[in-house]
C-alpha cells in the first residue's frame, strides 16, 4: 500500500514555510549544522503530534448528527420509563430467552430466567452512561478545546524547545509573533484556533515561572 503524499507544489510550499520558520528562529542555512539538525528533528516531532490530532478530528462525525443520536437516547430512556421496568424484566426478558431457546417450554424458560435473568445487562443503565459520555464529548470537542489542543500540542512544546536551544526573542531582531506566525503557517493551524500574541506571551510567562519554581525546589533538596 502506498503512503499518502502531498502534491509537489504543496510539499514545496511546506518546505519553504519550514525554512521560513527556521530563519525566524535564527536557525537559517548559515546556522551551526548540528544545532540546526537537532532543532529540525524536534520540530518534526511537534508536527507529527499535531498532525495526528488533526487526522483524528477529521474522522469525527458531524456534531449535529451526534446531537440527534443523544436526543434519541433520551427519547428511548423516556419510553422505557413510561413502559415500566417490570415489562422488560419479565415479558421482554422471557422473550429473549425464548428467541435463543425456541424449543423450551414455559417452565424451562422460567428456570433460565431464575438462573441467568438477573445477570443480564441493564440496558437503560448502559444507555444512561452512553448518554453521559456523549454529553462529555460534545462539551470537550468544540472550538475551545481545539484551541487547548493547539496550546498543549504546539505552543507549550515549542516554547520549551526554544528555551532548550536558548533561542531568545526581541521585538526588533527576533519578534516572537513572527516566529509563531511562521510556526502556525508551517503546521497549517487554522487562524481561528491560533492563540493571540498576548496569549502566547502569557503561556511563556507561565512556563518560565514553572521552570523557575522547579529549579528552586531542586536546589532546596540538595
Amino acid at each position: 500500500m502506498t503512503k499518502h503524499r502531498l502534491h509537489p507544489s504543496k510539499s514545496e510550499n511546506r518546505q519553504r514555510q519550514f525554512e521560513k520558520l527556521l530563519a525566524a528562529m535564527g536557525m537559517g542555512e548559515t546556522a551551526d549544522p548540528f544545532a540546526r539538525y537537532s532543532l529540525m528533528q524536534e520540530l518534526e516531532r511537534i508536527e507529527r503530534g499535531y498532525a495526528r490530532r488533526v487526522v483524528a478530528s477529521a474522522k469525527q462525525p458531524d456534531r449535529k448528527l451526534v446531537r440527534q443520536y443523544r436526543a434519541a437516547i433520551t427519547k428511548v430512556l423516556e419510553l422505557s420509563n413510561e413502559i415500566g421496568p417490570d415489562f422488560f424484566a419479565n415479558e421482554i426478558e422471557e422473550a429473549g430467552f425464548s428467541r435463543h431457546n425456541p424449543d423450551a417450554d414455559d417452565s424451562t424458560l422460567h428456570d433460565l430466567m431464575a438462573d441467568y435473568g438477573y445477570k443480564r445487562t441493564d440496558f437503560d443503565a448502559k444507555l444512561t452512561v452512553r448518554g453521559l459520555d456523549v454529553d462529555h464529548w460534545l462539551r470537550t470537542s468544540g472550538e475551545n478545546y481545539k484551541k487547548r489542543d493547539v496550546r498543549k500540542l504546539v505552543v507549550e512544546p515549542f516554547l520549551k524547545l526554544m528555551a532548550k536551544h536558548e533561542i531568545t526573542t526581541s521585538r526588533k531582531q527576533r519578534p516572537r509573533k513572527q516566529i509563531f506566525d511562521a510556526l502556525f503557517g508551517w503546521l497549517g493551524v487554522e487562524r481561528k484556533f491560533r492563540p493571540s500574541s498576548a496569549n502566547v506571551d502569557s503561556i511563556a510567562r507561565e512556563l518560565e515561572a514553572g521552570a523557575s519554581n522547579s529549579n528552586t525546589l531542586r536546589r532546596s533538596k540538595k
